[in-house]
């Protein structure tokens, strides 16, 4: 028997009966937990009926709603694609404002995203509140001298990128000068690399009207005239209709006229936005070049720092002034001002301003940071300041010739979710070049893994919108893995949203448990990296990542462990290995040791700012030589450990063991996990990260709380009976299939307790050395069998129970031929049997070897007479990429990833009994088939000429994904005996 079947069988086992609101949201989640899609508007294209069309199958198929995402496709090599209208002009706001309407009566959730393609700008931004830069001019002169000459007016750029494809938008007036600019300084210096104070001079106001009048003492001086004005940074792929500017993020001003415009539009339509089905406003990913001014960075620098900054500009340009601590000084100032000023004048404000009128506003505010994309900003405090954040994640991401699953921004975003005590983590998922070329089984490793990293919503990327005009599979914007409603493995798809849904729902509930608390440091820009496992920690505790703000103003002690207002816990805060600290933050360290907080990491040495920097050294260095002293230190109630301690010691000797422990595996991290908490419930998702299935003993940090195991591909939920209650928590077997999931979840529920299984005199639990497959399982007080045996079960209270296993029946193939029927149009045969199982790519007719789309297979099974039905699991073998089986006319349910096993103990009878299975595959074959004829019979149309494997190749010579069902088809049986 497949071992891969028998760690799985027990998942899909079905269960009846409801009870609280734990089981209602996770059978059927809420819209808030459902995953969204980008409904991208190609070129800026839509439909009316067809939007209705579309919003109203994401309903039926189980998702929660979308953002609408105006933007340019990037390949449209035969230009089929049309030019939209302008992006919020005023047949787009009514097409926006109708689609509003049509999820209101569906119940969707609408996001809409203040841009045409990202960040955020459109035609409507004046120059003077465009991205801005800081440019410069340059001359030499000698002196002493009486100079008399006008400055030139700095070169600026007349493309945004290195490949040339973003053309600048900087408006200039009648004399070539752009119309919005600032004088920011003049500076004359001596021409070297290392400047002391007295080899720069600020002449700046001995400019007028762009000429200098300066007396020029003796020496060679370069004279450099700093201005500031707009770079002329356009949106980065907006539809042909709507290019502008994008906005100065760094600007109240920017922002407020750029939040008002939409609200202004959008109400002139839909009245009160709050009664509306447009929950939000999004920006997407920070990818302004060269943003580095502001016109109010001199004052604002200058009052938060406390001097000015014109001195220190040739720091900007790699120079040094005075020596290099004090450039490295300025830097972390200036890179902070920068940070502070995107977060308070963009991202906080423009959430202040949504909720004004009833909305929120979600950014993509967590990076990722150079050299990537030059984001100025720490990372958790603008993604705290969101009504939710949003992070990133790709599927297969490439890097030369290596796929890798990255995820470059969901540990941030989880972090600051649960640190601001905000109700989701959001992120764009599967960015991709695969477009429609993978299944949902392809997808679910990186999902769940995001899931363990915190991740509790998912936006698609994308979903896009396909007017009636575009064909099949349609235009689209060609990155991302194409989700919507033209894909052909859409209409079997309500199972894939139904996992993400359960999924995120239980990891929306209570609080995230993480016992280590990381705190980043306070330079910016700041960026938190992906989940991983210290090697000071190990495996089974998990973390979470804190910024300065948090340290300051929200954290707390009680009864020893580190607390936040919202209830979020942990049990020890981890300094970064850095010398130089805020004193502010030192001295709050200092308070939170005093009432109990445990610390780890090294002393520090100094600050980071140029201000006062002398004497906030000595306060650093006088207030560290009382907190840090050898390995451990006492200070009050707290405790203060050097660097050098093993933070897994620091836990065990706080009391606090692993979180979860995997026993008898040689590498525990095969499990990935994440842990939370209601008042109710501990909740565990679990992730298998290997190939192959996975049989352990695992322990969870869990008391006086029943173990059930819930399956998000089916909604059962069944109380594990097998289990030990140890000192450090709860022992039970735990099996997984290949890549598999579940759920375990503790509650305080009543339940017989099997503390041992004895088979033929061999114990199997909780013997950690077991390699060989466990073919039992207990749940719901009911023993399995799915091998036969004689079986002893030992509870915890009363007499064992012996079961005779004796009738457990062999597995039974369904064996061809098979009936199976293709839908017409599309080239294959409506009917045609299939002797034996094949791939639709080894099929001798062209028909059904370039077939995408649902195909039909019928084929029958006989049963032995029977009472009561036994557990009959029904195993497809290979499948790409989804199949939904129905037995005897009912719907037995929906398998898209391995092992392709679901039970239809409910469905069967006895004798004859009629099975039929719905297979989708992907639009690839299609496509590849259709490259190779004339156009006048192809039946696909799309922008798209090339597939992307290999990346950039015809579709002609792309290669065939195996399709169908490939089998065997197997039936399995077990016995069921009620325990106690």
């Amino acid at each position: 028997m497949k071992k891969n079947f028998l760690i799985t069988i027990l998942l899909f086992i079905s269960v009846t009966g409801l009870a609280d609101s734990l089981e209602h949201g996770f059978i059927d989640p809420p819209v808030s937990a459902r995953p969204k899609g980008y409904w991208v508007w190609t070129n800026g294209n839509f439909n009316l009926p067809k939007m209705t069309e579309e919003l109203k199958e994401f309903k039926d198929k189980g998702m929660g709603g979308v953002d609408i995402w105006d933007v340019a496709g990037w390949v449209d090599e035969n230009k089929v694609v049309p030019a939209g209208p302008p992006f919020m002009g005023d047949e787009s706001v009514q097409a926006i404002a109708q689609a509003i309407r049509v999820a209101g009566e569906l119940g969707l959730e609408m996001g809409l995203t203040i841009s045409s393609s990202w960040n955020a700008g459109g035609s409507w931004v004046a120059p003077e509140q465009g991205v801005m830069g800081l440019f410069r001019s340059q001359i030499e002169v000698v002196g002493p001298a009486e100079v008399d000459m006008p400055l030139q007016f700095p070169e600026l750029p007349d493309v945004q990128s290195q490949n040339d494809r973003l053309a600048s938008l900087i408006k200039r007036g009648e004399d070539g000068l752009p119309t919005a600019f600032q004088d920011v300084a003049v500076l004359a210096m001596i021409d070297k690399q290392h400047l002391s104070s007295k080899d720069i001079i600020d002449i700046t106001a001995n400019l007028q009207n762009g000429r200098l009048q300066w007396a020029a003492p003796r020496g060679k001086w370069l004279i450099t005239r700093y201005v500031a004005t707009g770079t002329g940074q356009p949106l980065m792929r907006p539809s042909p209709n709507s290019n502008g500017l994008m906005i100065d993020h760094f600007s109240a001003e920017a922002t407020r006229a750029h939040m008002m415009f939409f609200i202004d539009k959008l109400q002139a339509e839909l009245g009160d936005l709050s009664k509306t089905a447009l929950k939000y406003f999004y920006t997407d990913s920070y990818e302004a070049n060269s943003a580095a001014w502001t016109p109010t960075l001199q004052q604002e620098f200058s009052r938060r720092n406390g001097y000015e900054l014109t001195l220190y500009l040739p720091v900007l340009d790699g120079r040094t002034v005075i020596s290099k601590e004090v450039s490295e000084r300025f830097l972390f100032d200036y890179k902070k001002v920068l940070s502070d000023l995107i977060i308070e004048n963009h991202y906080r404000l423009a959430t202040e301003i949504c909720g004004q009128y009833g909305l929120g506003f979600r950014a993509e505010a967590g990076g990722p940071g150079p050299p990537v994309h030059n984001c100025p900003f720490e990372s958790l405090k603008s993604l705290g300041v969101c009504s939710v954040p949003r992070g990133e994640f790709w599927y297969e991401h490439p890097r030369g010739e290596q796929h890798m699953n990255e995820l470059q921004i969901v540990k941030g975003p989880a972090s600051a979710a649960h640190l601001y005590g905000q109700p989701q983590v959001e992120a764009e998922a599967f960015t991709s070049l695969w477009m429609w070329q993978r299944g949902p089984g392809d997808l679910k490793e990186v999902a769940d893994k995001a899931m363990c990293e915190g991740l509790s919503r998912f936006v698609y990327h994308t979903s896009p919108h396909i007017p009636a005009e575009a064909g099949l599979p349609g235009w689209i914007y060609n990155f991302g893995t194409i989700i919507n409603t033209t894909r052909a493995w859409w209409p079997l798809s309500r199972a894939f949203h139904d996992y993400l849904g359960r999924c995120c729902f239980m990891l929306q509930q209570g609080h995230f448990i993480g016992d280590v608390l990381f705190y980043y440091g306070d330079q910016a820009p700041n960026f938190v990296q992906p989940k991983h496992i210290p090697e000071s920690l190990g495996y089974g505790y998990d973390y979470d990542v804190c910024n300065s703000d948090i340290i300051l103003n929200r954290l707390d002690v009680v009864d020893g462990k580190l607390v936040l207002p919202h209830g979020q816990t942990y049990e020890i805060l981890v300094l970064p290995n850095q010398p130089a600290i805020s004193p502010d933050v030192l001295e709050k360290l200092a308070i939170l040791a005093e009432k109990g907080a445990v610390i780890v990491g090294s002393k520090p040495e100094r600050s980071h700012s140029l201000r006062d920097w002398k004497q906030k050294d000595q306060r650093v260095r006088a207030l560290a030589d009382q907190l840090w002293g050898g390995r451990v230190k006492q200070f009050g109630a707290g405790r203060i450990y050097s660097s050098q301690t093993s933070l897994r010691q620091v836990l065990l000797e706080k009391g606090v063991s692993s979180d979860v422990q995997i026993l008898g595996l040689s590498d525990q991290t095969a499990v990935d996990f994440i842990h939370r908490r209601t008042e109710e419930a501990d909740i565990y998702f679990l992730r298998n990260t290997t190939t192959a299935p996975l049989d352990a003993d695992a322990v969870f940090r869990v008391f006086n709380r029943v173990p059930e195991i819930w399956n998000p591909e089916t909604a059962a939920m069944q109380r594990l009976n097998l289990y030990v209650q140890r000192n450090d928590g709860v022992e039970l077997p735990l099996r997984l299939p290949a890549l598999g999931s579940c759920f375990i979840v503790f509650r305080g529920r009543q339940s017989v307790q099997v503390v041992n299984v004895d088979v033929a005199d061999a114990a199997l639990f909780p013997a950690p050395e077991l390699e060989a497959p466990r073919h039992f399982g207990i749940l719901n007080d009911y023993f399995y069998a799915w091998e036969k045996g004689q079986y002893e079960l030992l509870f915890a209270e009363g007499m064992p129970m012996r079961i005779d296993a004796s009738t457990v029946e062999s597995s039974q193939l369904v064996s061809g031929p098979w009936q199976v029927r293709f839908p017409f149009g599309w080239g294959a045969p409506t009917r045609v049997e299939f002797p034996e199982l094949i791939s639709w790519t080894d099929h001798a007719n062209d028909g059904i070897k370039y077939f995408s789309g649902v195909a039909e297979y019928h084929n029958a099974f006989s049963l032995a007479p029977f009472t009561e039905a036994p557990p009959v699991v029904l195993d497809l073998g290979n499948v790409s990429k989804v199949a939904r089986v129905w037995v005897n006319g009912h719907e037995a349910g929906t398998v898209w990833h391995p092992p392709y096993c679901i039970d239809i103990t409910d469905s069967v009878r006895p004798g004859q009994n009629y099975l039929m299975i719905e297979v989708a595959n992907v639009w690839n074959n299609q496509l590849v088939g259709d490259a190779r004829l004339p156009d006048e019979f192809k039946r696909t149309k799309t922008n798209i000429t090339r597939g992307p494997n290999p990346w950039m190749t015809p579709w002609k010579d792309v290669p065939l994904i195996e399709s169908g069902l490939m089998g065997p088809v197997e039936l399995r049986f077990g016995q069921r005996v009620r325990i106690k």
